[in-house]
């Protein structure tokens, strides 16, 4: 069994190599092969700035949310919405709340069970307007994680694309260039067809 490395079938052997054989459309796959794989590499350290990026940023929003965020007790007003009989296990009530050194009315989801005066934990702000829970912090660096992944997955994507896609036309051009070749050697490159025998 041969186990030798042979680098005349390495792309980089046919995109610097003197072989007469290796035609203009070898050459150019071979450097699109070449990109193919070092794209990804050189794009590592892009993804990760970009992660990291996210990160930061993202992180600093969920701080801030739980600094300004808290949960309160919302009081349920109308019970008419509550009572309808639901296909889901929540509904929407009319309810209201005491935050910021104030009363709030708005509408709330609650279980669809509720009834007037039932009790339902809401989420407000600095100034008592009701906002969704804040995230946790640690869901920045699954954020990052899928951003940078996600960069890099499209430039893969695009290596590929761009060595199948050169791959398909370089062997277009190489079956017209040889059903020239066996044309001209059918006619003798002089235009007449060899008579069959």
């Amino acid at each position: 069994m041969d186990t030798s490395v042979r680098l005349g079938r390495w792309p980089i052997a046919r995109l610097f190599g003197r072989n007469p054989l290796v035609r203009t459309s070898d050459r150019v796959q071979a450097l699109v092969l070449v990109l193919a794989v070092v794209m990804p590499l050189l794009s590592v350290p892009i993804a990760a700035a970009v992660g990291t990026a996210v990160h930061d940023s993202n992180r600093q929003i969920y701080a801030e949310q739980a600094r300004t965020r808290h949960s309160v007790t919302a009081t349920v007003t109308d019970h008419n919405a509550a009572q309808q009989v639901l296909l889901t296990e929540t509904t929407t009530v009319a309810a209201q709340w005491s935050a910021a050194g104030a009363e709030h009315t708005g509408t709330v989801e609650a279980a669809s069970t509720a009834k007037s005066g039932d009790l339902v934990e809401i989420w407000v702000d600095e100034n008592g307007a009701q906002v969704g829970k804040p995230a946790p912090t640690t869901r920045a660096a699954v954020e990052a994680v899928m951003a940078a992944l996600a960069i890099w997955f499209c430039v893969v994507a695009a290596a590929v694309t761009l060595c199948v896609g050169t791959r398909i036309v370089c062997t277009r051009i190489r079956f017209t260039e040889w059903q020239h070749d066996l044309d001209n050697l059918v006619d003798h490159g002089d235009g007449y067809t060899t008579s069959q025998p």
